[in-house]
C-alpha cells in the first residue's frame, strides 16, 4: 500500500489493516491488535488520518505526491483536505476525494522561508505531507528525489492528544487547524493525534494502551462528549480508571484532563446537565488523587461567545477551534513549570 522511499518519515502511523476488517490494506493510527476492542465509532475513525503526516527534505526540484483514498468522511466534518507545508509555512491545499488523487509539488525558496523563521518549530527545510481529518488513506506514493530528516528539523517535545471528533478535527479545514493542532503549536510540541469521532469511550483496553505508550512528553485528555451517551456508571467507571492508571503509568510527565467542552447539553437543560455532572466527576477524580504531574482544565471556559459552535452546538468551528486551542495552550503554559 506505501510505495514510499526509504528517506520518508512516517507520523503518528503506527501500522496498516484491512479496512474494516474487510477492505484494502489501510493506514492506522493505532495497532489493529486494540482497535478490534473498541467501540464500533473507535474502529472506523482509527482509519482517518487525522494528524497523520509523511516528512522528509527535498532533493528535487519537484516532486509528485499519489494518494489513494478509501473512505472520505462528510463535508460536514471537514472532508478530505490535505496539506503541504514546508517546516510552519502552508505552501498548498489540496482536496482528496475516493479513489485515486495526483499532485505534484513545485517547492518555495527555503532562503527566503528562513529569513523570516527566526525560532521555527519545524525547520522550513522539512517538507510536510498533512493527510485529511476524516479520510481513510489505502495508498500512497511519491515520485521525486529525497533526503531524510536533519536533527532539528521536528520539535523535541512531543504531545499525545486524546479525544472525541473534536479532537479528531470534525469540522476544522485540515489536520492543521484542529484544536488540538493549534495548542501544540503554540507549545512548540509535536502533536499525536488519537482523537475518534463518537467513539472517545475511555475502554479499559484504550486505557492500558496509553498506560503502555512512553514516545510523549506531556498529555492531553479530552474526556469528551461521547461519554454523555454510555450509560452513566459505564462513562463513570471508564473514566475513573484512566484517570487513575494513567496518571500514575505517566507519573513523570504532565497530564491535563480537559472537562466536557460547551455543547447542547449545556444550553438545554441551563447548565445543569449530564455535561456538568461529567466535568464535576473529573475534576473530583484529578482533585483526589493530589499528584503534582496531573491537572484539571474546565473545557466550558474554552468558548466565548458560544458562537464559535457550529450549528450543531457540539462541534467547533474553524474560528472556535483556534480558540479552543490558545485557551487551552494557555493554561496548560500557566501550570507548567
Amino acid at each position: 500500500m506505501l510505495n514510499l522511499p526509504p528517506e520518508i518519515t512516517l507520523h503518528n502511523i503506527v501500522g496498516s489493516a484491512p479496512h474494516l476488517g474487510t477492505g484494502p490494506e489501510t493506514l492506522l493510527r493505532i495497532p489493529e491488535s486494540l482497535r478490534v476492542h473498541l467501540n464500533d465509532n473507535a474502529k472506523e475513525r482509527a482509519f482517518h488520518s487525522s494528524g497523520c503526516e509523511l516528512r522528509f527534505r527535498l532533493k528535487s526540484p519537484v516532486f509528485t505526491l499519489h494518494i489513494h483514498a478509501c473512505q472520505i468522511g462528510g463535508t460536514q466534518s471537514g472532508g478530505g483536505l490535505a496539506q503541504i507545508l514546508f517546516g510552519d509555512f502552508s505552501h498548498l491545499y489540496f482536496p482528496i476525494v475516493k479513489g485515486d488523487n495526483c499532485i505534484t509539488c513545485t517547492p518555495p525558496n527555503p532562503e527566503n522561508l528562513q529569513l523570516v523563521s527566526k525560532n521555527p518549530t519545524f525547520h522550513p527545510a522539512l517538507v510536510r505531507i498533512l493527510l485529511p481529518t476524516h479520510a481513510a488513506i489505502c495508498g500512497i506514493q511519491l515520485e521525486g528525489e529525497f533526503a531524510a530528516p536533519e536533527p532539528g528539523d521536528i520539535p523535541s517535545r512531543r504531545v499525545l492528544h486524546y479525544g472525541s471528533s473534536i479532537t479528531q478535527g470534525a469540522s476544522s479545514l485540515s489536520s492543521r487547524e484542529t484544536w488540538a493542532a493549534h495548542s501544540a503549536r503554540q507549545l512548540n510540541a509535536d502533536l499525536v493525534n488519537i482523537g475518534f469521532g463518537g467513539g472517545c469511550h475511555c475502554e479499559p483496553e484504550m486505557t492500558d494502551y496509553l498506560c503502555g505508550r512512553n514516545d510523549f512528553d506531556m498529555a492531553v485528555i479530552e474526556t469528551g462528549i461521547n461519554m454523555l451517551g454510555l450509560e452513566p456508571k459505564i462513562a463513570d467507571e471508564n473514566v475513573r480508571n484512566l484517570i487513575r492508571k494513567f496518571s500514575r503509568a505517566h507519573a513523570d510527565k504532565p497530564i491535563f484532563f480537559v472537562g466536557v467542552f460547551p455543547c447542547y447539553n449545556d444550553f438545554l437543560h441551563n447548565f445543569q446537565g449530564r455535561a456538568q455532572e461529567f466535568r464535576n466527576l473529573v475534576e473530583q477524580e484529578v482533585n483526589a488523587l493530589n499528584l503534582p504531574n496531573v491537572y484539571f482544565i474546565n473545557g466550558k471556559n474554552a468558548l466565548h461567545p458560544p458562537t464559535g459552535l457550529s450549528t450543531d452546538l457540539t462541534h467547533p468551528s474553524p474560528a472556535g477551534m483556534s480558540q479552543i486551542g490558545s485557551y487551552i495552550s494557555s493554561e496548560i503554559k500557566q501550570r507548567l513549570p
